[in-house]
């Protein structure tokens, strides 16, 4: 019942939620980096990038263009041309690079406490003053 109690509450957290929900979500938050600070570090890992893109393929692709012009007696003569061009079909080319990322390792541990402050926070019913 209990886990059941803490899935709901996390689920309103993480939805529209109301006043009192994003109070608490609010203060957890703040109580989160109190006790537990950033502790970022510099980490280096592979990661796809994207390098450019390479031609797979053409589609022929035409277009009719309509002209309106003039014969000498003045009367309104309507042609049409149609041009046709292959252009080309690309997809992005990735790479694995090794790139560096800066990365918190207390950010689980944070992420944790507040969903624990807030089931604990809404089951004391904390700001519920602003429903």
């Amino acid at each position: 019942m209990k886990k059941l109690f803490i899935i709901f509450s996390v689920a309103l957290l993480a939805g529209c939620s109301t006043p009192q929900e994003r109070a608490v979500q609010n203060y957890c938050q703040a109580q989160a980096f109190e006790k537990i600070p950033k502790n970022l570090v510099n980490q280096q890992v592979y990661r796809s990038v994207r390098v450019g893109e390479r031609v797979t393929g053409h589609r022929n692709s035409c277009r009719t263009e309509i002209k309106n012009r003039q014969d000498g007696k003045g009367g309104a003569i309507k042609s049409s041309e149609t041009v046709c061009m292959d252009e080309p079909i690309t997809q992005p080319e990735y790479q694995n690079q090794l790139v560096t990322e800066v990365v918190d390792l207390n950010q689980s541990t944070r992420q944790n406490y507040v969903r624990e402050c807030a089931v604990d926070a809404l089951s004391k019913n904390m700001f519920s003053h602003l429903r």
